[in-house]
């Protein structure tokens, strides 16, 4: 039997209105899930500080209770006054810790900006010595720059030599620049044990300086560590470790405008990485 018109608009109706619904609770949940997510930080944050208050003013009761521990005129009195107090204050002391430790490891925190804290670390460190030299320093950065494959302590050490190689090659009241940024290749580029794929993301930073240093050039026979000289050493290292960790550094030289560009290449951290909080 078919249909008439008004069944079939009526059940059109009837199914929107459904999709409608579900969209809507769909919607809702997502709120929810995101307020509770927000309600727990907040908690959170609220407990820690919390504790953190009861802490000093148990600390602050303590250091009273010393005081006032020679001020009872039954000394035998103070004594025990002094013992009860602290135990209770160390049980107590220990309780928040425990419950402090214990807000820590179920928050995990999302790793990001490291590669900029990890530069800033850096030039912190040499700051005088860029102030001694008169260097004026330049910075680009991309906001929300996103992580990187390289351990921590080993970006340090190529950042630190680059730095260190710069530091040592500009002339005093000359400029040197810093600059960050992400990309995805559009071709595959192989460098030694390094393959960069095709539509990849990856990271950049570049270091410019004025001052151009020509490469030595080696003699027939002779092995390159005996030919190169300490600075060139310097970046042959960090090579090494940037290619150890499927990156890749390019070194270009400007003759003409006296300039040198140093690019670090390295790709990026897919998965969502999180680390938490030390604990006491």
């Amino acid at each position: 039997m078919e249909r008439n018109s008004v069944e079939i608009e009526t059940e059109r109706k009837s199914f929107a209105s459904t999709l409608n619904k579900g969209n809507m609770r769909s919607l809702r949940s997502k709120e929810n899930n995101l307020q509770n997510k927000q309600d727990a930080s907040f908690l959170s944050s609220f407990l820690v500080e919390l504790i953190e208050n009861i802490k000093n003013t148990l600390g602050t009761v303590q250091t009273y209770t010393q005081i006032s521990r020679e001020k009872f005129n039954d000394r035998e009195f103070g004594e025990y006054y002094y013992r009860s107090v602290t135990e209770d204050i160390e049980k107590m002391d220990m309780i928040l810790n425990s419950l402090l430790n214990y807000i820590k490891v179920q928050k995990p925190i999302r790793k990001k900006n490291t590669v900029h804290n990890i530069i800033g670390e850096v030039l912190k460190k040499y700051q005088a010595k860029l102030d001694e030299k008169g260097i004026r320093l330049f910075k680009k950065f991309e906001q929300d720059l996103p992580e990187t494959i390289v351990p921590d302590e080993q970006l340090k050490y190529i950042l630190d030599s680059v730095l260190q190689y710069t530091l040592a090659s500009i002339s005093s009241n000359l400029s040197m620049g810093l600059y960050t940024r992400s990309f995805v290749l559009e071709k595959d580029v192989r460098e030694g044990p390094a393959l960069f794929k095709k539509d990849s993301r990856h990271i950049e930073i570049a270091v410019v300086f004025m001052g151009y240093r020509k490469p030595a050039e080696q003699e027939k026979g002779a092995t390159t560590l005996q030919k190169e000289e300490p600075l060139d050493l310097i970046l042959r290292f960090v090579k090494e470790v940037v290619q150890r960790n499927q990156g890749m550094m390019k070194v270009e030289g400007d003759e003409k405008k006296a300039k040198t560009l140093i690019f670090l290449r390295f790709p990026v951290e897919r998965r969502n990485v999180v680390y938490y909080q030390p604990l006491n």
